[in-house]
């Protein structure tokens, strides 16, 4: 009898040392970017750099990181890059779609579009990199219309899904510090 609560005390003390290290190691699931510096509080995001052959692109993806930083951070969006702290800028590297599936016709069903993209968050007044990723790669799957007339807009509609993925994905990479 004394040894079952000798062992039922071992095993609430180690259940209870397991809890205060889960719980007090300052572990967070938010994102709240405490790597970036408090200073940093305007942000302006620059035109990306278009270095692929898919026309508005750049637009599409610098509009979806304005977005981003206006719905989930703690900065704030500068009107030009004069009053920022921070800025954003970046290159679309490449883009390519890939047909996924086909119709009975050799004419695709499916595509794939992939983007490959360079971010750089940089402190305005000094210049220094506060977080940068050379290889930010996403893909998006989007269906094909028979219609012919139908492709630019199934195809701009993936294009802004993609463009706002990328953006939430490379503004969590930023904030967690990674």
């Amino acid at each position: 009898m004394v040894k079952k609560n000798i062992h039922l005390k071992i095993k609430i003390i180690i259940i209870c040392i397991s809890c205060a290290v889960l719980f007090g190691c300052s572990y967070s699931f938010g994102l709240r970017g405490e790597s970036i510096d408090k200073n940093i509080q305007k942000v302006y995001v620059k035109s990306f750099e278009n270095k692929t052959a898919q026309a508005q692109i750049e637009n599409y993806v610098r509009t979806a990181f304005i977005n981003q930083f206006i719905r989930n951070s703690r900065f704030k969006m500068a009107s030009n890059a004069e009053s920022a702290d921070a800025i954003i800028r970046g290159r679309i590297v490449n883009f390519y779609t890939s047909p996924l599936t086909h119709l009975k016709s050799i004419l695709a069903a499916e595509e794939r579009a992939t983007i490959i993209m360079e971010v750089v968050f940089e402190d305005n007044s000094n210049g220094n990199v506060i977080w940068s990723s050379k290889n930010i790669t996403d893909s998006v799957d989007y269906t094909l219309n028979e219609d012919i007339n139908l492709l630019p807009v199934t195809k701009n509609q993936a294009l802004m899904k993609l463009a706002n993925d990328m953006a939430e994905k490379a503004f969590n990479l930023m904030m967690s510090g990674f």
